[in-house]
């Protein structure tokens, strides 16, 4: 399959097209639509304009090519439902993303820091424990003070954070992903993501991922991805500092003031203090009970969820520097001209 093939698949299940009905939109059969994406036949460029028009996309979204990665998708975290051609099409979006990524960070002449990223020796649930306090000691942030913005921070670290669309919630079953790619580590979540402190707390996983070096086979890697997240984001020493190091009984102000001030959720927080023996499994039971009893499922006051700007960031700045396009950082950036223009003014 050539790109432009790729391109064509890619748009049609975006739209949530079968072949059958592209096909209707195309006035072809669904066998000529599926030539097309599997490079059987090249389309010329009125026929582009055609499938363009059909799909109601800009022909560039046909047209625009990159060089894809290899990538493993070993650290995939995902629900069974996440499988077939919604499975494809998000692996095929991510490899796009990453791929425009790599591009604008040759442009950019940043050098792999892949080197530079330090690893964790993790041989138990200890460990990972441990091995978040020294990622704070590392980047210098205080075992007591709270991570404000996370995506920021390993982004000035050299790490890529990829915010992938969640068009109609149809990758709702994906959690997130992490690999090296090129010599760039780079962590994969979804955009559109309500609840601040779910999202923080996959990229912490993610984290965890890319840098504990576990070396025993009997250590779950999800589990011990979890305790490192947990650990980064609520130090032990921060945690003891907020509720002491024993309690029989906890209110629900003290959970929310904590949850705030750290930008966690409340099952994240029980579940810690449950884990750091503050709280017996007795009251980790009750507290998750009042919990869902005052919040149900849906926070009514969720952690606003944090974005990155580094990708377009660094895309203004090489159109900026004459280094790209005004056309080629549209393209990158997914908008008109008008679109660009109008988000410079405005800033």
């Amino acid at each position: 399959m050539n790109e432009i093939g790729k391109n064509l698949k890619r748009v049609r299940l975006i739209k949530n097209l079968s072949l059958k009905e592209a096909g209707k939109l195309l006035n072809m059969s669904a066998p000529a639509v599926a030539k097309y994406e599997n490079g059987e036949i090249i389309p010329n460029s009125k026929k582009i304009i055609e499938f363009a028009d059909a799909y109601n996309v800009k022909a560039l979204e046909i047209l625009k090519t990159y060089n894809p990665p290899k990538m493993k998708f070993t650290s995939f975290r995902k629900r069974k439902r996440l499988k077939g051609q919604k499975l494809e099409l998000l692996e095929n979006i991510i490899q796009n993303e990453v791929a425009k990524y790599l591009e604008v960070i040759e442009l950019n002449n940043i050098t792999s820091i892949n080197g530079r990223v330090k690893h964790y020796i993790c041989n138990n649930i200890e460990d990972a424990e441990l091995a978040a306090k020294k990622f704070r000691d590392d980047i210098k942030i205080s075992n007591i003070q709270p991570i404000s913005d996370l995506i920021s921070i390993l982004e000035n670290l050299g790490f890529v954070i990829i915010q992938v669309d969640n068009t109609n919630n149809r990758f709702d079953d994906f959690d997130g992903l992490s690999e090296i790619v090129n010599n760039i580590p780079v962590i994969i979540i979804l955009s559109g993501i309500k609840d601040g402190a779910r999202q923080r707390f996959t990229i912490a996983h993610e984290l965890g991922h890319l840098i504990l070096n576990i070396n025993d086979e009997l250590l779950n890697e999800e589990k011990a991805c979890n305790r490192f997240a947990s650990s980064l984001l609520m130090p032990k020493e921060a945690v003891i500092n907020e509720f002491g190091p024993s309690r029989n009984n906890i209110d629900f102000f003290e959970l929310t003031a904590f949850k705030k001030e750290y930008k966690v959720s409340y099952s994240a927080i029980i579940y810690r203090l449950k884990d750091l023996c503050i709280i017996s499994e007795y009251l980790y039971k009750r507290l998750n009970i009042i919990i869902n009893k005052k919040i149900g499922k849906n926070d009514p006051d969720p952690i606003i969820p944090e974005v990155s700007v580094q990708f377009k960031r660094i895309v203004h700045k090489l159109e900026s520097d004459n280094i790209i396009s005004l056309n080629k950082a549209c393209e990158l950036l997914g908008v008109s001209t008008d679109e660009y223009n109008t988000e410079n003014n405005n800033y």
